[in-house]
């Protein structure tokens, strides 16, 4: 159980009368909200006036301290009103294991109730004004309060012995980010299918935690049923079809209102169609882009959520409570927008993680004509020091360290990469929009074209090797790299900006970097930066000190691409960043003779320089 605990209704209610009796049972120190009422506040009262929010401020940050000293020792159960959602921020402020109980009722009950008590300075004609200012929650516990005071007692603890947070599928992901709620000190409900090679996951993952506030289920009722209302149930499987058949399974058993969290890589378009599918039932779906592998997901990820926003309020403390925080401690978590909006950052995400990690491989390959692993491995280790610092650089110089016996393990693999589609997802959808995401794509090829390992031996013996061996210049390199690293950025937020112009997502490119800043795959030093220079504007190419530092570094494009060309060295994503900015720079381009040829072979006209943009031409060619 919580121990904060706030009772929330109006005046009369029995908010005082039901704290003090949840007091006396859990053994957990009763305070009541009025009591930290300033004098002026209880002086207007009990001349009949409202409290304004201006009034209110002073008293629920007085609460808030409260709870914050409370949640220290012993605890707390707070009798507060706590009418609007805005009040309700404020109490809870930095303070994310809030068990909220709201006593509901009747205005003409509640009327009775406060007409018959004497000597308190809320009497019954301020009650309308409550009533006009309540924003029912749409979480915590709701009980109807014309029950006893007994049995709202018993059923608001029977409620609070269930689990806040469910979690379907309990594989690497799903059962690193149950440890780290489990961590938090949230009550979870897990569940497994128990056949096959997943048998007696359940079992064994209740085992090794050995947490009080750890329940298992291979039963799926059983699983809905031991969550609080509104439930709260992340999806943690494969992404596809599979999705469905478990969301088809799980609604017979879920109530309106209640939450279901699609944490897995789904597609956009996917995640659109459930969402609108389980509104048509009253129930809220979250698609969640989660970044940062299992130990992310264990110690702290970079969460993209996205889709129905009421639902993400329900979730959103938890949510905050396991994710990464920022330098200035910020989770590295926020609503992203509506339908598909979270799931497609996540995609594009991925396609800048490709684009990131075959850069590096080919940097690893550049330098390897000269160097041991050893050394390229203390050239990427400085680099890490400053500006280029990135998780994807600082792994990839252990990678080159790592031995197995008297081997370098970087030699034992196979030279085969995999892929999972989400980087070629990337690459279709900026196809679909007409955005240039050239990095991503020469990342994705470049994965398809390692899979053909049997015909790159064949041919490679046909084709003589080449003989340099002239030393590379770090300096240049390095200049190469920063400037390759900010065009695939570039590329990717491009994408997202139009597909947020094209969907009305309204997405905020400032903030989903500094979401990026930590706890991700993506995470680097240069997303931090990034997130401050796009407070401004929505395009890194409008930054004057953007432009500056590409200009400057772009003179060590050619030399990188010209040593890869005299050592037979596949470069595709540096190639295509240095590409990518001439193209961009380009006040004329040859754009011109493709239009005069589509004109000629199928009429499909032409705008002329010397016209207006909207006017077309067709010119008889014969």
């Amino acid at each position: 159980m919580n121990n904060l605990i706030v009772v929330m209704g109006v005046s009369g209610c029995g908010k005082s009368t039901i704290g003090n009796s949840l007091s006396q049972k859990m053994k957990i120190p009763f305070i009541d909200a009025d009591d930290f009422h300033p004098k002026a506040n209880i002086e207007k009262m009990s001349r009949g006036e409202a409290l304004t929010d201006k009034d209110r401020l002073p008293w629920l940050q007085a609460l808030n301290a409260e709870l914050k000293s409370r949640g220290k020792s012993d605890g707390a159960i707070l009798a507060c009103s706590a009418l609007k959602e805005e009040y309700r921020r404020i109490l809870s402020d930095n303070i994310t294991t809030i068990q909220w109980v709201f006593l509901e009722g009747s205005f003409d009950l509640i009327k009775k109730r406060i007409e018959t008590r004497s000597n308190h300075f809320m009497d019954a004609t301020l009650l309308q004004s409550q009533f006009d200012t309540l924003e029912i929650p749409n979480y915590g516990i709701k009980v109807n309060c014309e029950k006893s005071p007994e049995d709202i007692t018993n059923e608001i603890i029977r409620e609070m012995q269930k689990s806040a947070f469910g979690i379907f599928g309990i594989g690497v992901m799903g059962k690193s980010l149950a440890l780290n709620m489990l961590d938090k000190g949230v009550s979870v409900s897990v569940y497994n299918r128990n056949e096959g090679v997943e048998k007696e996951m359940v079992e064994n993952f209740l085992k090794e935690t050995d947490n009080n506030n750890a329940a298992g289920f291979t039963e799926l009722k059983d699983f809905v049923q031991s969550l609080q209302t509104p439930r709260k149930i992340l999806l943690m499987v494969k992404a596809g079809n599979v999705v469905d058949v478990v969301i088809d399974n799980i609604v017979p058993f879920l109530e309106e209102g209640d939450i279901l969290i699609d944490g897995g890589n789904s597609h956009y378009k996917d995640t659109e169609r459930r969402v609108n599918s389980l509104k048509n039932k009253q129930i809220h779906f979250v698609g969640l882009g989660v970044s940062g592998g299992e130990e992310g997901a264990l110690k702290g990820p970079s969460l993209m959520p996205g889709g129905s926003e009421e639902g993400y309020n329900c979730v959103a403390s938890y949510l905050n409570l396991i994710a990464a925080k920022d330098e200035n401690g910020n989770p590295c978590c926020n609503y992203i927008g509506p339908n598909g909006a979270g799931h497609f950052v996540k995609m594009v995400h991925n396609g800048i993680e490709y684009a990131d990690m075959q850069l590096l491989a080919e940097l690893y390959a550049l330098l390897s004509v000269t160097k041991s692993y050893e050394e390229i491995s203390g050239i990427f280790s400085k680099w890490n020091e400053g500006e280029l610092s990135s998780y994807l650089l600082e792994i990839t110089a252990k990678i080159l360290q790592e031995k197995e016996g008297n081997s370098n393990l970087l030699d034992l693999i196979l030279d085969k990469a995999g892929n999972k589609g989400t980087g070629s997802w990337s690459s279709v959808s900026a196809l679909e929009l007409g955005v240039p995401t050239t990095m991503k794509t020469a990342a994705v090829y470049a994965r398809y074209t390692s899979s053909f390992k049997e015909t790159r031996v064949k041919l490679s013996k046909d084709v003589r090797s080449s003989e340099i061996n002239d030393e590379m210049n770090i300096d240049l390199l390095e200049r190469a790299y920063d400037f390759a690293r900010t065009i695939n950025l570039q590329q990717g937020l491009q994408l997202i900006q139009s597909a947020s112009e094209e969907y009305n997502w309204n997405l905020n490119l400032s903030e989903i970097c500094r979401i990026w800043s930590s706890g991700c795959i993506i995470k680097s030093e240069k997303i931090k930066a990034f997130s401050e220079i796009l407070k401004a504007g929505n395009n890194l190419f409008e930054s004057k000190e953007i432009l500056e530092s590409l200009h400057e570094n772009e003179t060590a494009m050619p030399y990188v691409i010209d040593y890869a060309l005299k050592t037979r060295i596949s470069i595709p994503c540096f190639y295509e960043a240095y590409n990518y900015w001439v193209a961009m720079t380009t006040e004329q381009s040859s754009a011109n003779m493709i239009q005069a040829q589509r004109d000629f072979f199928g009429a499909h006209k032409f705008q002329r320089v010397d016209a207006e943009q909207d006017k077309m031409f067709h010119h008889n060619w014969s």
